[in-house]
């Protein structure tokens, strides 16, 4: 991985787990209701989406690494 995939990657991955803390923080603030929890149980419920969030970090890795 070249410095600037590495770099990219490394962003993506604060942008993310950004993202998961502001909601975890957002229910423990304002409780947990289905509206903040929905899209974590589709995820643990449905197979599919496992499969659809591999596939999209296979790519990113893979491209990272072809170029």
């Amino acid at each position: 991985m070249d410095p600037p995939d590495a770099a990219l990657f490394g962003i993506a991955a604060v942008v993310a787990a950004t993202v998961v803390g502001a909601v975890v923080i957002a229910g423990l603030l304002f409780g947990f209701d289905e509206s903040v929890l929905r899209p974590f149980a589709l995820l643990a419920a449905e197979p599919f989406a496992w499969i659809v969030v591999a596939a999209l970090i296979v790519a990113v890795v893979g491209h990272a690494y072809i170029d």
